[in-house]
Order: structure tokens, then sequence, then C-alpha cells
């Protein structure tokens, strides 16, 4: 058990998070969504692609952010 100040922290978020199960409509939906989550971890794991470092992989996602902002705010100018 953790104590401390950081305690009551995880013990306020531990209350604030739900069960995965309310981000779906079902159950169904919920388990459906584990076996595409777990088959797309698996296909990273067995990939032969060398991997891409850190800093290169950071780079692409803030390249990728800004260009979906850029095209957010061209078209927020549009209307």
């Amino acid at each position: 058990m953790v104590s401390g100040p950081e305690s009551a922290y995880i013990e306020l978020m531990s209350r604030a998070l739900t069960p995965i199960e309310s981000e779906f409509t079902t159950a169904e939906e919920a388990e459906a969504y584990d076996r595409w989550f777990r088959a797309k971890v698996q296909s990273a794991l067995d990939s032969t692609q060398p991997p891409i470092p850190h800093d290169e992989a950071m780079a692409r996602l803030r390249a990728l952010i800004d260009e979906k902002r850029r095209a957010h705010a061209a078209r927020k100018l549009e209307r």
C-alpha cells in the first residue's frame, strides 16, 4: 500500500477511472476492441522492419499533428 501525500492522489485517480466497458455500448464491443488491439500489438512485435528511433518517431508525430492543426485551421477559415 502506498502511503504519504501521493496516496490521496492515487486513491482519487483509482476512483475516477472506470472499466473499459464503459467506453463501449456492450461487452461484445469491448471484447472486439481488445482482440483488435492485441492483434495490432502482436503484429508490431512480429514486425521485421527496423525500429524507428524515439526522436525520429516523435518528430514524425509532431509533423503530423502540425499538419492536422493547419488543415483544421484552414477549414475553420473557409466557413
